[in-house]
C-alpha cells in the first residue's frame, strides 16, 4: 500500500457547548523501522499535519478486482496520537490525545497489465474513540498520491463528550 494524503473535517471542540467542526489535513506515510510499530497491524503509518501519531490497518477485505483494474475493499483502521491544535507539530499538553477507530471503504484503479496503482481514495467514518477522542464522530478521507507513495488526508468529526475535547 502506498502512503496517503489526508483531508477531512472533524467536529471537535474545546468547549462543552460548542459543536464547531475542525478540519483536519495532513499526510500519511508508511512507517519506517522502529516507528509506529504494532505487531498486530497489517500495515503501519506515521501521520503528520493536524493529526500527529500512528495510523494502523487492522483488517482489509478486498471486494473486487475485475479485468478493468478497478478495486474495492473495506476494513478497519485506528489512529493513536493527538489533534495538533496549536500547530507546533508536537503532542503537547493542550492537544487532545487518544485513539480513533474507523471503518473504511477503499476504491482505486490499477493498470490491468502491470498492476501499478493509477489512483486510489477512501472514506473513514469514525466508529469509536478513547481518551480525549471518546464520543468523537465524523469522516476522514484519503487520496493516494501514487507518484510519491503518500496519502493526503482531510475530514470532519463531531465533538466528544470528554472534558477538553467536546
Amino acid at each position: 500500500m502506498c502512503a496517503v494524503l489526508i483531508a477531512g473535517f472533524a467536529t471537535l471542540s474545546a468547549t462543552p457547548a460548542s459543536t464547531a467542526s475542525v478540519r483536519v489535513s495532513g499526510v500519511k506515510t508508511p512507517a519506517g523501522p522502529g516507528l509506529c510499530v504494532d505487531p498486530d497491524a497489517l500495515a503501519s503509518y506515521t501521520m503528520q499535519g493536524s493529526l500527529l501519531g500512528c495510523w494502523y490497518i487492522d483488517t482489509f477485505n478486498p471486494k473486487s478486482q475485475p479485468r478493468s483494474g478497478t478495486f474495492q475493499a473495506t476494513g478497519t483502521e485506528h489512529f493513536a496520537g493527538c489533534l495538533d491544535l496549536d500547530g507546533d507539530q508536537a503532542c503537547t499538553g493542550g492537544d487532545p490525545q487518544g485513539t480513533l477507530s474507523f471503518s473504511f471503504q477503499f476504491t482505486g484503479k490499477a493498470d490491468p497489465v502491470t498492476d501499478a496503482a493509477i489512483h486510489g481514495r477512501c472514506q473513514h467514518p469514525i466508529i469509536a474513540g478513547t481518551g480525549d477522542f471518546a464520543g468523537a464522530s465524523g469522516v476522514i478521507t484519503f487520496k493516494d498520491d501514487v507518484a510519491n507513495g503518500t496519502s493526503a488526508t482531510g475530514g470532519r468529526s463531531c465533538p466528544s463528550e470528554r472534558e477538553g475535547f467536546r
